[in-house]
């Protein structure tokens, strides 16, 4: 986002948050008067413009985010599954896709019953700090292809990761918990965000691009974007898992 543009955000969220403190202390005293319905319209009004507020941040959260390069898959003729491709020359392409830019990293190792394909995704974290508030957010995302040569097919299971912690002091004491979850099985369409605002130089983000501060920060786990290359790949090829039928393809995305 442009310098214009960071500073007209910075801007919003101060006035979203000044008027919502005079709304707030509008709707306390409309109610102390008892005046219901004013007391309750100021109430949606604030409860609006924070989720304006909000929705503004995910969106530049999403954009920022769809700028990320993507993989190119290898131009070359589709093989039919009657004709696949050597595993050596699937492996090629997949680990060829390979970019210091891409968000993840493709490898291979050979095994005794055929090729692994590994797709990790690269770190991403980020830790902030508000006036009451730390905090931190971590995904991590791996997915298993493996290879059978002696039938062309492949199966895969998906890794998928998130640990959060959070600390706060408030008038009743200090409050800090964590959780941290690992799932292993097939996603579909699946998406893993968190989006951060904070004062200047207190959100820290950590991604494939290297550590990074600002007022604020997003870190997100895609898993279809590295799939969709990965089995476009073993497609063209002529490579099939040993079940294919529509549904199974909907794991592939």
């Amino acid at each position: 986002m442009s310098d214009g543009g960071q500073n007209a955000m910075v801007i919003s969220r101060r006035i979203v948050f000044v008027v919502g403190i005079v709304l707030v202390g509008g709707a306390v005293l409309a109610f102390l008067n008892g005046q219901t319905v004013l007391g309750i319209v100021l109430l949606v009004i604030t409860f609006l413009a924070v989720m304006a507020r909000g929705l503004a941040t995910v969106l530049r959260g999403q954009r920022a985010l769809a700028d990320r390069e993507r993989a190119q898959v290898p131009d070359g003729p589709v093989r039919a599954a009657e004709a696949p491709a050597p595993v050596e020359d699937v492996v090629a392409q997949l680990v060829g896709m390979n970019s210091d830019a891409l968000p993840y990293q493709i490898d291979a190792t050979r095994g005794p019953d055929g090729v692994r394909v590994t797709v990790q995704w690269k770190h991403e974290e980020m830790r902030w700090q508000t006036l009451f508030v730390r905090g931190s957010q971590a995904f991590a995302w791996r997915m298993e292809v493996d290879l059978d040569p002696a039938k062309a097919q492949y199966r895969f299971v998906e890794h998928s990761g998130k640990a959060s912690v959070r600390a706060a002091a408030g008038p009743l004491g200090a409050t800090a918990y964590g959780n941290w979850t690992w799932t292993k099985g097939k996603t579909s369409g699946g998406t893993s965000a968190t989006f951060v605002e904070g004062a200047d130089g207190q959100v820290t983000v950590t991604g494939p691009d290297g550590p990074r501060t600002s007022w604020e920060g997003v870190v997100m786990i895609k898993p279809g974007d590295a799939k969709v290359p990965v089995f476009t790949v073993l497609r063209n090829n002529g490579w099939r898992p040993p079940r294919d039928w529509s549904g199974a393809r909907l794991f592939e995305k």
